[in-house]
């Protein structure tokens, strides 16, 4: 085959020999029996043939169904007239509440917050 630009021969690459090269104008080009045509359906690795998953499926949907009836199965045994049982709401300890707090912490604490504000605002106007 004949380079369609500058007319001198073409030649299959050594790396990839579905591609024609021109050493010429350097150029490269699909060979004619790389652009026949393809399969039907297009191959994937990592998924198998069609029969393959539909079988697979299908094992699937029947273990499912399984699945379902048994649940249903166990859903028909239980008694009707048994009456649910009321959930016990945990204890709490109420020790605490019960007392009242005390507010000389909480004094200490706003005294001690107003004497550092005091430090620093006369640290920082001296």
């Amino acid at each position: 085959m004949k380079c369609p630009i500058c007319g001198q021969q073409l030649r299959p690459g050594k790396k990839d020999p579905n591609y024609l090269l021109c050493y010429n104008c350097k150029k490269k080009f699909k060979s004619p029996q790389a652009k026949a045509p393809e399969e039907t359906e297009q191959k994937y690795s990592n998924i198998p043939p069609k029969h393959v998953r539909q079988k697979r499926e299908d094992e699937m949907r029947k273990a499912y169904d399984e699945l379902l009836s048994v649940e249903e199965g166990k859903k028909k045994k239980k008694n009707p007239s048994s009456k649910p049982k009321k959930k016990a709401e945990p204890e709490y300890d109420d020790v605490y509440d019960d007392e009242p707090m005390s507010k000389a912490p909480i004094i200490i604490l706003g005294i001690a917050i107003i004497a550092v504000a005091a430090v620093i605002a006369y640290m920082l106007l001296k």
